[in-house]
């Protein structure tokens, strides 16, 4: 009998249990021994496929409404077609056979099939659209290609298609917003025996804690029958209690930043958009998250790696920014937003995508404890082994033979094609999948604005009279970018401290009007209505992420110091580096303004509850505050810089709300330098724009674990009607909620008054 993998939970044992040898790990059967209509090995999702034969790869064109198919045979690389699909498609499988392909349309809410003949250069044009839930993400098909499990991120369910009539035959409730699905393979031509294990994107507070705290949330993996689509079990992963980076202050036990960094500090796991199987274990890439202060780019946010053993459901995580910290060589890049991982099937090798920094990351899997460590480059063994890739790599494929990779680079909208086979594995081609924006358009300011808000570097145009562009200032050493907290321009969930207090991060699809064209309207930004323009973000990069900044002296390359926010002279108006002809801040503007979209709701408007909820909602007079098209009454109301009589506490004062949800003695309502948390004057009312996409955790520390915690603050709910109760009736403040999980951009709005 094979001993089992056993570990005690939260155990600073755990990792030497599994380094004693206390599993037997084993690998995926060979290719020779699968059926040649099933793939070699588990598969899972990705926005990139590669056919049983490895003959043909396909990658969605998440901005462009299509999908790309290339002839990977004999290395010629080359895109054979491009194909119009749905709105936003996002994931693709292939089917073994490598005659059908099956796209799934985030924004269409549909999967689109897609009949192939690529060996003659023919795909149907007129796919099969089939629907399934609300933002369908991902997609994962059976290793024999019978079905396909579709991952609808909004409606929190699964939805299984039968390849053979292509209808759904079944829907499966999981969690809040699944986002990455890999499927076990027990190399028979059935699927009795087999498992889809599906992620929920964000993390969910533990029983008892408080978000702020490193510790306080936990990692949710579902498995599911493959077969009879139960759900048969939860696995949960753990916090990482030592990060292996060390702060020089404890906001939330009282202690401000003073001498040496010799406190501890923890992480949270978040973000899982993806997941694989290799021998009896699940392997995760995630952005980990420290809230508690003080705000440091080193100390805040954590590149993860989580697995767990699928018989005893034991887990364990590594931090795979202490390999870069460690290594000799100075030239580092963090593996910023571990966005995707796949296995090699016949070596002990895996590689994880670094989406922010442009990369990926070589990760060696112990045979025989299973327990990963990032490798280091066979051709320079004193840095970590990283193949730089295109802009914001999203997804990638491994061929059966673990000879060549296929990466899918959402901002270069391109495929790398990478030689696996060599001693020092490199790109050894680049193919264009869909079409670039116009230069120097408004579409392509957008998406140079997409580019920054993405990386953890960035790439500008050269200073005058040079040829070298300019590198490396979005965040020190490659460490964080905007997407680090807001994964697709919205809220990763979590309560950080800051120097005002605990603010759970705001999705910004929510700061300017769009039912504007211009976007001219724009809320108060951040919880305490601090900023009033963009660009006074500029020392979030270079305080928090530690990176050189966007505002520069007249030469192009000597940071300029940024002015306190709310002075005569705005940062919108500062001299800035350029990307492709653009001001830096402006791109980013322009992509906050047009390229962040509203996530759209699974509850229907036509339900009777959420018309009477709606209703309900008018009567207590809630628009007083959660108004207008943005959904929330703080605006700024003025050109900047405004009046000095506005700005009060360095807040612009007359868009604070005091309505009863500040309460000074909650554990989390600390400062980044241990004091009282700011809101005795009030906070800026929250949009409930996409509110449904906050899965838990509410108001500007989560303090509210549910909405309906939200409605029972009597204070709060009353606020509008002078402190008449119109929600006393529970059954009524029941209606609500689900008037406030249907909100999206296309419910009418209330007036502002």
């Amino acid at each position: 009998m094979k001993p089992k993998f056993r570990i005690k939970r939260r155990s600073v044992f755990a990792l030497a249990v599994i380094a004693a040898g206390a599993v037997t790990f084993e690998w995926t059967k060979s290719v020779s021994a699968q059926s040649p209509m099933q793939f070699a090995g588990p598969t899972n999702s990705q926005p990139i496929a590669i056919t049983a034969d490895d003959a043909f790869v396909a990658a969605v064109n998440p901005d462009n409404n299509s999908v790309s198919f290339f002839d990977a045979r004999q290395d010629r690389n080359r895109k054979l077609v491009e194909v119009p699909v749905g709105t936003e498609p996002n994931g693709v499988a292939l089917s073994p056979a490598g005659n059908k392909a099956y796209i799934a349309n985030t924004g269409s809410g549909t999967v689109s099939i897609l009949t192939l003949n690529l060996r003659n250069g023919q795909v149907s044009r007129t796919p099969n659209n089939v629907q399934v839930g609300t933002e369908p993400y991902a997609i994962c098909i059976t290793p024999n290609g019978s079905k396909l499990f579709v991952l609808n991120a909004r409606s929190g369910n699964v939805s299984v298609i039968d390849t053979l009539g292509e209808t759904v035959v079944a829907t499966i409730n999981v969690g809040p917003e699944p986002r990455g699905c890999a499927i076990t393979n027990d190399g028979d031509d059935d699927d009795n025996d087999e498992k889809i294990y599906v992620t929920q994107f964000l993390s969910r507070t533990i029983p008892g804690k408080i978000d702020s705290f490193d510790d306080a949330k936990e990692g949710v993996v579902y498995r599911v029958n493959v077969a009879s689509y139960a759900v048969e079990d939860t696995t949960i992963i753990d916090p990482l209690p030592v990060t292996g980076f060390k702060a020089n202050g404890d906001a939330l036990a009282g202690i401000p930043p003073a001498g040496d960094f010799n406190r501890d500090t923890g992480a949270y796991p978040n973000q899982f958009n993806s997941l694989a199987i290799k021998g009896n274990k699940v392997y995760l890439p995630n952005t980990g998250a420290s809230p508690n202060g003080p705000v440091r780019f080193n100390v805040n946010t954590q590149s993860l790696l989580s697995f767990f053993d699928i018989v005893s459901e034991e887990d364990a995580t590594i931090n795979m920014h202490l390999a870069v910290a460690a290594q000799t060589n100075p030239a580092r890049r963090f593996i910023t937003v571990p966005w995707s991982i796949a296995m090699e099937r016949t070596t002990a090798d895996a590689w994880v995508v670094s989406a922010a920094s442009d990369h990926l990351v070589r990760l060696t899997i112990n045979p025989g404890t299973g327990v990963p460590s990032v490798a280091a480059d066979p051709s320079d063994p004193t840095r970590v082994h990283q193949i730089f890739v295109g802009k914001n790599p999203r997804g990638l494929a491994i061929n059966s033979t673990d000879t060549r990779a296929y990466v899918m680079n959402y901002i270069s909208r391109s495929v790398s094609v990478i030689d696996l086979n060599a001693a020092a594995p490199s790109v050894i081609a680049t193919v264009q999948s869909a079409a670039l924006p116009t230069a120097g358009s408004d579409a392509d300011k957008i998406h140079a604005g997409k580019e920054l808000y993405n990386s953890s570097t960035g790439v500008f145009d050269p200073a005058p009279g040079t040829t070298t562009p300019i590198a490396g200032r979005m965040s020190a050493e490659g460490w964080g970018s905007c997407s680090s907290c807001h994964p697709f321009g919205l809220s990763d969930g979590v309560a950080w401290i800051f120097a005002s207090g605990p603010r759970r991060t705001i999705g910004q699809h929510t700061d300017f009007d769009q039912t504007d064209p211009a976007r001219s309207i724009m809320r108060a930004l951040n919880w305490s209505a601090f900023f009033d323009e963009q660009e006074d973000f500029e020392n979030n990069i270079r305080g928090t992420s530690g990176g050189l900044g966007l505002i520069v002296a007249a030469d192009n390359v000597t940071p300029d110091t940024p002015t306190p926010n709310f002075t005569p002279i705005a940062n919108g108006g500062r001299n800035q580096l350029k990307i492709r002809g653009f001001g830096a801040w402006d791109a980013i503007k322009s992509y906050v303004q047009f390229g962040i979209r509203t996530p759209i709701s699974p509850v229907p408007a036509t339900n009777p509850d959420v018309i009477a909820g709606r209703a309900l909602f008018a009567a207590a007079n809630c628009q007083q505050c959660h108004g207008g098209a943005q959904w929330t009454s703080a605006r700024v109301r003025f050109i900047p810089p405004p009046d000095p009589a506005l700005i009060v506490n360095s807040q612009i004062i007359g868009e604070l709300r005091q309505v009863g949800t500040f309460d000074a003695a909650f554990p989390n309502e600390k400062r980044a330098n241990g004091a009282v948390a700011l809101g005795a004057d009030g906070l800026t009312p929250a949009s409930l724009l996409g509110l449904h996409s906050i899965p838990e955790g509410y108001l500007h520390g989560s303090a509210a674990a549910t909405l309906t915690d939200v409605m029972n603050n009597v204070t709060h709910r009353a606020s509008g009607t002078g402190g008449v109760d119109t929600l006393a009736n529970p059954a009524d403040r029941a209606k609500v909620i689900q008037f406030l999980l249907s909100i999206d951009a296309s419910t009418p709005i209330f007036p502002q008054p």
